[in-house]
């Protein structure tokens, strides 16, 4: 007796843990930025005067978390909500927000908003904070988000892994794709998505590909960590927008090394001909900077750009400096 009664409490301490509480956890990203720039520069710069602007960079709050349903297969979830800790409106936007089932052995599939998976197929950009052209390569698509969307994760077998997207266009729209707007959406007709990664030691290598309609977007990068300290990056992305005149040609190289104190210094430059597909807009930027690791939570920042943007009529150009604290729980 006192043995089956030992048995049903470890069972019941068994769905106890099966059933544990979500991770709770976020990112609270605060920076002050001077800007000096032209009136028309693409980015967080729409005034020609010099301005001091209190930025929150993709602060956020969310849930996830799973649950076994049998020996080698668990439901996932996540709930994450973007916050602007530097004022009071459009506040707990959509991240990305799935369940989906993972499987040991035929690996995982999402359901519900998610970044596209070029996003996985990003070893090169290190901009942190975005003071010019925000924290992303200098494209017109850089992993938006996709609402009403699927997911599949391949395992990882010896460094590779594969990558499928399928975006459902509920709303019948007639565009093709778009460039996302400021929340990162990616809402137009259907599209699909196939990706695959190598990393291994200190090789770091992958491809996209993304169609919507007729419009295509493709992606190749890789990095090598010429030491331990050192990493190298470089990418080339080609997007053929249906409606545009040009193809888009983006291409980035970065640096970024480790130092003997808490600090690690990086740097980038972006290169795009035929921005957003319009024919002799052209754009580059140049920014670096230096994270400083105060503790496995605590990031300090400080960071400066220079931007330029030529749409063939007009030439704007930008010059920033910032830095901020970052907080991760």
């Amino acid at each position: 007796m006192k043995k089956l009664l030992l048995a049903t409490a470890v069972a019941a301490l068994s769905v106890s843990a099966a059933n544990a509480a979500p991770t709770v956890y976020g990112k609270v990203f605060l920076t002050l930025d001077a800007i000096e720039a032209d009136d028309g520069f693409a980015g967080n710069v729409g005034n020609s005067d010099e301005r001091t602007q209190l930025r929150s960079n993709s602060s956020r709050i969310g849930l996830k978390g799973s649950e076994a349903l049998t020996a080698n297969t668990d439901v996932v979830y996540q709930l994450e909500y973007g916050v602007d800790v530097d004022n009071d409106s459009d506040q707990f936007y959509s991240r990305d927000t799935f369940i989906g089932l993972e499987n040991a052995q035929y690996g995982k599939v999402l359901a519900g908003r998610l970044t596209t998976i070029d996003d996985n197929i990003n070893f090169t950009n290190v901009a942190s904070g975005g003071v010019l052209g925000d924290d992303a390569i200098l494209s017109s698509f850089d992993a938006p988000r996709a609402n009403n969307s699927f997911a599949y994760f391949s395992p990882e077998n010896n460094g590779m892994q594969f990558m499928a997207m399928y975006v459902m266009d509920e709303d019948n729209l007639t565009s093709v794709t778009d460039y996302a707007d400021e929340d990162g959406n990616f809402d137009e007709r259907d599209a699909f998505a196939l990706a695959a990664k190598y990393e291994v030691a200190q090789v770091k290598a992958g491809a996209s590909y993304i169609q919507s309609g007729d419009s295509k977007i493709a992606r190749i990068n890789g990095s090598y960590d010429i030491a331990p300290q050192l990493t190298v990056a470089a990418l080339y992305q080609m997007a053929d927008y249906a409606a545009a005149d040009e193809k888009e040609n983006t291409f980035t190289v970065s640096g970024q090394m480790k130092t003997a104190t808490p600090w690690t210094t990086y740097a980038q430059a972006d290169v795009t001909q035929n921005y957003a597909g319009f024919e002799d807009a052209d754009a580059y930027r140049v920014l670096a900077g230096g994270k400083y690791a105060f503790n496995a939570a605590t990031t300090g920042h400080l960071y400066g750009a220079y931007a330029n943007l030529d749409d063939g009529s007009d030439d704007a150009d930008g010059f920033g400096l910032g830095g901020g604290i970052e907080y991760k729980f």
